[in-house]
């Protein structure tokens, strides 16, 4: 019995895409990981002092993505929408968007927090200071009123606290400048390699 050669695999047509940059409005303050991911075609603008976590996704695949000062993207986190045109997301400034959020909301108000694992449907909208409970869920399309909150399975609440009371909101807006003066040590800033 003799043995045939094993012809070598046929040779596929090798297609190189070109990699293009996605296109990128980063202020000089702002601090992006090495290790976060920015994609799409659409432009994406990170304002003032506004931090991205390492593994943090900003995707501009389906619209443009702002993020505002003073805002913070948490680790794997997602802002923005991966598919379909047209649809931007505005983070306004003070946002957290904590880890595993997923934001693909048309306005986040500023102050708001989006809490761990929780989702901001497309085209949502949320008012100042609203807060979204860990795990929660925002529908698409829904428009939640300034200082509300979001928790337990659905239920929506005022936070009057928040509301009636301005220099709670200073407060808050003191211990933000603190986390990102902390965050600014924490992590290298490699904004450089989205300009």
């Amino acid at each position: 019995m003799t043995s045939r050669p094993v012809p070598p695999p046929p040779k596929r047509s090798q297609n190189i895409a070109l990699s293009t940059k996605t296109p990128c409005q980063i202020h000089p303050s702002a601090i992006i990981a090495d290790k976060a991911q920015i994609t799409g075609d659409y432009t994406v603008e990170i304002g003032e002092n506004a931090v991205i976590h390492p593994y943090a996704k900003i995707r501009a695949d389906g619209g443009r993505v702002v993020i505002g000062k003073n805002s913070m993207v948490y680790e794997r986190a997602v802002i923005g929408v991966a598919e379909g045109a047209g649809q931007d997301v505005v983070v306004g400034d003070g946002v957290n968007i904590e880890t595993g959020a997923v934001v693909e909301a048309k306005i986040v108000g500023d102050g708001s927090i989006v809490d761990v694992h929780a989702v901001v449907a497309r085209g949502a909208v949320l008012g100042i200071y609203c807060k979204i409970a860990p795990m929660e869920r925002v529908e698409a399309g829904e428009e939640l009123p300034a200082f509300t909150v979001v928790h337990s399975d659905g239920q929506r609440r005022m936070d009057r606290t928040m509301r009636d009371h301005a220099d709670i909101r200073d407060a808050k807006r003191v211990g933000q400048d603190k986390s990102i003066e902390l965050m600014r040590k924490l992590i290298p800033n490699a904004a450089a390699k989205w300009m």
